[in-house]
């Protein structure tokens, strides 16, 4: 089969290798489409400590069912459409136990720690399958996936209708987590994006929109909470400043959602989580269910327009490397997807 393989850093090389062989547990999912994620870009780069290289990358995955084994062979039959999550779980650790498999003591991810969905074949776990309608757009359900990384972190923060949150960084997972927010029925939902290709895209969506370099920043933000601060903040930037601005503009007992993935350690204003109560909270990937409500979220078609404008290039496996590149270094890049 055809697989693009990191052989190592900065390296991407569309090759053959052979199909994978399934076990009991397990199916064969032949892949129709596989988004470009940031993780996969901070793999490429060297930047993520536990993938080991070579590794076909690829966790953002669509596909068809092939063959499977086990005990879900009555649940899930060859011909099947399905969106596969990637979370690999030893189900006996404390995390798994309690119900967050997502933060497994011996976690492992498709794509990063295993092959994954940038080949004409994945093997995945089989009771991480969701089926998906047959008539579905496979551009549109290749955003599932990302799409169940905003609705595990928006659930995490409790957010209720009518309260206001703030997003500090535009990118696509600061937009879903925007776009899950309206959804739950935020009463103001606001977006701090310094790249003004983003912030134009963001304002077409029907967002407030700030640059953090502006000198009406703090107007904005006031405006938005009547200078009380938000209910929730979510940090998806990653950059030092970041998580100190949502401490700041975030008001007395509210909550910080600590999403991003920052490269380095950085340090934070401790005075405002003392002194307004506020509480943070980290949230990794997601679990089943906030997999399968992105899914059934999909499928109502509630949110086709915002996906589809989202996805910027769709390329041939046979262009992959083409499409690294552009998802990496072109700045009008929001998300870039392989199909085969």
């Amino acid at each position: 089969m055809k697989a693009a393989v990191f052989e190592k850093a900065n390296s991407i090389v569309l090759t053959e290798r052979p199909v994978p062989v399934i076990e009991a547990g397990e199916a064969l999912v032949k892949v129709k489409r596989v988004g470009i994620c940031g993780s996969d870009i901070h793999v490429l780069h060297g930047h993520h400590a536990s993938a080991v290289f070579p590794l076909i990358p690829g966790h953002e995955i669509v596909g068809e069912v092939i063959e499977i084994k086990g005990k879900l062979e009555n649940t899930f039959k060859p011909g099947d459409l399905v969106a596969t999550q990637e979370v690999i779980n030893c189900g006996i650790c404390d995390a798994c136990t309690k119900g967050s498999p997502n933060v497994c003591k011996n976690l492992k991810v498709l794509g990063i720690n295993t092959d994954g969905g940038f080949a004409e074949y994945v093997k995945v776990l089989a009771d991480k399958l969701v089926k998906i309608p047959k008539d579905i757009d496979l551009d549109l359900a290749a955003a599932i996936e990302p799409l169940a990384v905003a609705v595990h972190d928006v659930r995490k923060s409790g957010l209720k209708a009518g309260e206001t949150a703030l997003v500090i960084g535009g990118g696509p997972i600061g937009l879903l987590n925007a776009i899950v927010c309206r959804l739950t029925g935020a009463g103001a939902v606001v977006i701090s994006e310094p790249s003004e290709y983003r912030r134009n895209f963001i304002e077409k969506m029907g967002f407030t929109v700030v640059d953090p370099f502006s000198d009406d920043f703090d107007d904005v933000l006031n405006s938005a909470t009547n200078g009380d601060g938000f209910d929730v903040a979510f940090e998806a930037a990653g950059v030092p400043d970041a998580l100190n601005t949502c401490l700041k503009y975030t008001k007395q007992t509210g909550i910080v959602m600590v999403i991003a993935i920052a490269p380095n350690p950085y340090p934070i204003n401790t005075f405002d989580i003392f002194a307004k109560e506020l509480t943070l909270v980290g949230v990794r990937i997601h679990t089943m269910y906030a997999f399968k409500s992105a899914a059934q979220i999909m499928a109502s078609g509630v949110i086709d327009d915002e996906i589809r404008s989202m996805i910027s290039r769709v390329y041939d496996i046979d262009d992959v490397v083409e499409a690294f590149d552009y998802a990496v270094n072109d700045g009008t890049a929001f998300k870039t997807l392989v199909k085969f």
